[in-house]
């Protein structure tokens, strides 16, 4: 990456002041920087061409902001800054030094801010399991009626390193604005929280229906030890009960994102628990729950996806699985054909507008009762003319 921009910002000099360059630009330079760069994934000699490459970039850029100011805004030469800043350093000897992700003091920036392309500055890494890109992330909403063709309705794009659920808000707001909010809306696991489906019920009257995530403490892992299900909550009274009957010491709500109840016990009486092997590691037992009202709708949200009829209605969501099929193998979508998220965005628009052409006409087309047969080659034609017998499927030609 830092090869291929440095590249470009030669590229965006020479067609604008190309006297500059002579006398800057040597033969080493012609074959570091003069096609596009292909080092593959091990490439000869890798800290000779680091080191040499650091030095280009920081001579190139000195050159520039003192001789040729005019040029210095250009985008190539301004993303040829922001990436030799993220990738190298200068130490107290005015060294060029290479970044090490492990450093803490030069360390590599986090993947949300760390640009990957020197021609699309917003374009983000990101992993979801064991799939890697750079690039955008696309959220398809379709409708999923019985007895009816699925529409999409929204495709939103945002950076690839952002939560699904924090895109969850975006796509109501589109949707509530063109009027298509459905009543009920299967998402899957990481557009799902408690917050979140209370949040959308109260703004929009819309039914958020995905798998809450199941309790992953160390207590709900073990069976023998005492999970939250084991303590008796009095909302009123703000009390919480252990089950050796001891009563919390502190109840408190901390400033935070998502509200939350957190609730402790006294030392003394965790000391001398006998069962306290069983509760908590530390020296007394902390807990932590949402408030009332959200923690009785996580508790119905889990019990309720355990039923046969919540997993039955939940079953229509895999049909979006289809739909981006279609997306990445019919119309290649992972594939941007334009530069920065604004223009993605309307390529993902447009891919939606043909796969609902594609399903509307499927809809209105009628069938035909009996499929025509193919035209014959040349050959084929020969072989009828001469009346000699040839197979008129390929399943028939043989048997194996």
């Amino acid at each position: 990456m830092v090869t291929d921009a440095m590249r470009a910002a030669l590229e965006e000099i020479a067609r604008q002041a190309p006297q500059e360059l002579v006398g800057l630009v040597t033969e080493e330079w012609g074959t570091r920087y003069g096609r596009a760069a292909r080092l593959g994934k091990n490439p000869t000699r890798p800290k000779t061409r680091i080191k040499n490459t650091g030095d280009d970039v920081h001579l190139l850029l000195r050159y520039v902001c003192t001789y040729l100011r005019t040029l210095w805004q250009g985008p190539q030469v301004q993303a040829l800054r922001q990436i030799f800043l993220q990738n190298y350093w200068i130490d107290e000897r005015a060294l060029v030094r290479w970044r090490e992700p492990g450093d803490d003091e030069a360390g590599l920036p986090p993947s949300a801010v760390a640009i990957v392309s020197p021609y699309d500055l917003t374009a983000r890494h990101s992993r979801r399991n064991d799939m890697r890109w750079k690039g955008f992330l696309a959220h398809v909403t379709e409708t999923c009626d019985d007895d009816t063709v699925n529409i999409i309705t929204d495709v939103t794009t945002t950076p690839s390193t952002l939560y699904d659920i924090r895109a969850l808000p975006t796509i109501h707001n589109r949707l509530a604005q063109r009027d298509l909010l459905p009543g009920e809306h299967l998402v899957d696991g990481g557009y799902t929280s408690v917050v979140e489906q209370d949040h959308v019920d109260r703004k929009h009257g819309v039914t958020l229906v995905g798998p809450v995530r199941q309790k992953r403490t160390r207590q709900s892992r073990k069976g023998n030890v005492f999970d939250r299900d084991a303590f008796t909550i009095d909302w009123e009274r703000q009390h919480v009960v252990c089950p050796q009957g001891k009563l919390n010491r502190q109840w408190a709500t901390p400033p935070a994102i998502t509200p939350y109840v957190q609730v402790r016990f006294s030392k003394e009486d965790c000391g001398q628990c006998p069962v306290k092997s069983s509760c908590t590691r530390s020296d007394r037992r902390t807990l932590t729950f949402l408030p009332q009202q959200l923690y009785e709708r996580q508790a119905a949200a889990r019990a309720a996806q355990q039923t046969s009829p919540w997993k039955a209605n939940y079953a229509m969501r895999a049909g979006i699985e289809s739909t981006v099929n279609a997306f990445v193998n019919g119309h290649d979508m992972r594939q941007a054909r334009y530069r920065s998220q604004y223009k993605t965005h309307v390529q993902h628009v447009l891919t939606a507008i043909a796969v609902n052409i594609e399903r509307v006409n499927a809809e209105l087309t009628t069938p035909t009762s009996q499929r025509q047969p193919r035209t014959p080659t040349a050959l084929q034609s020969f072989l009828d003319w001469q009346r000699i017998p040839r197979p008129t499927a390929w399943r028939t030609a043989g048997k194996s």
